[in-house]
């Protein structure tokens, strides 16, 4: 192995093709028993490797022997010279601020076609008394039910449903239902209470006057808050009489769920 070695120094020196004075100084540590170190075996292995190979002809060393590997079982000595070779640590992928922006862009289109779809549905439901048996509660109120249908092809989701009797100013009945979750194209029937303002109906009775239809008005509300926090609310507002006729006669359209 040092006698490989030392040929091979020798023969870096002889061809002037490397620094001469380091090589010696190598080759009398070795002569003399001495460690080399690790850069100086990359060294001599660096110029192995870009040295021509001798022909056959002008070289006694068999074609097949290759003298860079005479240092394969040289086991380098730590030597404080020595750099610590670390495998470089891969830095983490940078997302790039453009992706960011086309996700935030995207999820932003959900949620305003949720919602709108949501709205949508919700402005159309339609609502009928439902043909049962109303029970009394209290002199002043009565367990009801109605239908409740989404003619659209989005579900619909609303929290309560109510009806609100005024006469002027004052609300003398109010039918509240609770809410649901409608499937397109689909119907419920909803329980509630009907109730009676009996301070409002005996006020009416002490003024002795005709009741007046015209100052009747009925409203209708549907609370649908929108994620079940963002309030929001379908109002309408009808004429006494005219509601009491689409209740009686109602047109076509008015409930398209099922008969």
């Amino acid at each position: 192995m040092s006698e490989d070695l030392i040929s091979t120094i020798e023969e870096l020196i002889r061809s002037e093709r490397c620094d001469v004075g380091r090589l010696q100084n190598v080759l009398a540590a070795i002569k003399n028993g001495e460690p080399v170190s690790f850069k100086d075996h990359q060294y001599i292995e660096s110029l192995t490797q870009s040295q021509p190979k001798s022909s056959p002809a002008s070289d006694d060393t068999p074609t097949d022997s290759k003298p860079e590997n005479v240092f394969d079982n040289v086991v380098p000595e730590s030597s404080p010279d020595t750099p610590t070779q670390e495998t470089p640590v891969a830095e983490p992928t940078k997302r790039s601020p453009k992706k960011y922006a086309v996700a935030g862009i995207i999820i932003a289109i959900i949620i305003v076609a949720y919602i709108g779809l949501d709205v949508y549905a919700v402005n159309n439901l339609q609502f009928r008394p439902h043909h049962g048996q109303q029970v009394a509660i209290s002199d002043t109120e009565l367990s009801i039910q109605t239908d409740a249908c989404n003619p659209s092809y989005f579900p619909a989701t609303f929290t309560k449903y109510e009806i609100d009797a005024f006469y002027n100013t004052d609300i003398i009945e109010k039918a509240t239902m609770g809410g649901s979750t409608l499937s397109p194209k689909s119907a419920v029937t909803l329980d509630g209470i009907f109730a009676i303002n009996k301070d409002a109906v005996t006020k009416i009775g002490q003024q002795n006057s005709t009741f007046d239809p015209t100052k009747a008005t009925i409203t209708t509300s549907i609370d649908a808050p929108i994620f079940g926090f963002i309030p929001y609310a379908v109002d309408k507002k009808y004429p006494a009489v005219e509601f009491q006729n689409m209740i009686k006669n109602p047109p076509p359209g008015t409930f398209d769920c099922y008969p």
